[in-house]
């Protein structure tokens, strides 16, 4: 890790419609970084659906905008920065968070990361699959239905406890909302929103083989999974128009 008081520049961007996606070879070392400076770092995982999305609601949007860190997450995005001479390698979130607490695993140091979100139990069962691997790494977790008295309990807790990487699974857009909103509790924090990242950990779903993932269809699984997506997923073919005519 580098020295707090060295210089860390921001990462370059590219354009993708009205957003912009910063652009490393290493997202995981940039961050790891920041943490090493205590500096806060909320990072979006933008994919195609995300960035339409965006254009219908402005305060996604402008969260997104004002975030430390935004991934090429989806295929998508890469097929754009390609069509634009940008060979940019894909950085889906669930594996930047996995890397990120196999870092924090691995230190001699005690490290503490937060889990958020999913169904009740989710984010335990999750959290005992990393404490598997990890004995000596702290895991603070909360399911995402709270609401009310339990929500400011569970932000009353986070801001006692300070966990160094806060994963946020409550889906898209409200934790990318959630954290910009609440991202001073924590501000030294690495804040990431996970999408169903913890349902994987969890072993509730598993992720898709890797020959799609490889081949950009990653979507296409998550599909098959939960169909009731397929709304949804009009977003695709219009951002692909959107990405040949931009």
């Amino acid at each position: 890790m580098l020295s707090r008081d060295s210089n860390l520049p921001a990462p370059p961007t590219f354009p993708i419609l009205n957003l912009q996606v910063h652009l490393l070879d290493n997202y995981t070392d940039w961050l790891i970084a920041r943490l090493d400076r205590r500096i806060g770092t909320h990072v979006v995982t933008l994919n195609a659906e995300m960035t339409m999305m965006a254009e219908e609601d402005a305060a996604l949007s402008q969260a997104i905008k004002a975030a430390d860190l935004v991934i090429p997450d989806g295929a998508g995005i890469v097929i754009y920065l390609r069509l634009r001479g940008r060979q940019q390698q894909r950085c889906p979130g669930i594996e930047l968070a996995e890397s990120l607490i196999e870092q924090l695993g691995t230190s001699a140091e005690p490290n503490s990361v937060c889990f958020f979100g999913g169904t009740p139990k989710t984010a335990e069962q999750a959290a005992q699959t990393w404490q598997h691997k990890f004995p000596h790494l702290s895991i603070l977790t909360q399911d995402g239905y709270v609401a009310g008295e339990a929500e400011t309990s569970w932000k009353q807790t986070l801001q006692a406890q300070q966990p160094q990487v806060i994963l946020v699974g409550i889906g898209v857009p409200r934790q990318e909302l959630w954290i910009r909103d609440n991202r001073a509790l924590c501000p030294n924090s690495v804040w990431i929103g996970v999408g169903g990242s913890l349902d994987i950990w969890a072993g509730n779903k598993a992720r898709a083989p890797e020959w799609l993932r490889n081949n950009n269809l990653e979507w296409s699984y998550r599909l098959y999974q939960e169909p009731w997506r397929w709304r949804r997923m009009l977003s695709l073919p219009k951002f692909f128009w959107r990405s040949l005519s931009n």
